[in-house]
């Protein structure tokens, strides 16, 4: 199977499974489904796991920053 082959069969595939997944969204068990996930904790979680990625982006950026100021008068 070549590499084309390969990602035709993923893209279909793919398609195929999510159309499945979108063909009952009102249904009792895809409501069930839909409210324990977006429950009473979904958003402390959803911080919890966002902010330190936040904390390292940002701090990245500044070292970064800081970085090419440095490098910017050494050349001049």
């Amino acid at each position: 199977m070549s590499h084309r082959q390969l990602q035709l069969f993923a893209v279909l595939a793919v398609l195929l499974v999510t159309t499945g997944a979108l063909a009952c969204p009102n249904c009792s068990t895809a409501q069930v489904v839909r409210a324990s996930v977006l429950g009473e904790d979904f958003w402390s979680h959803l911080v919890m796991v966002v902010v330190p990625f936040l904390l390292i982006g940002a701090l990245s950026a500044l070292l970064y920053r800081i970085g090419l100021s440095s490098t910017a008068e050494g050349e001049q």
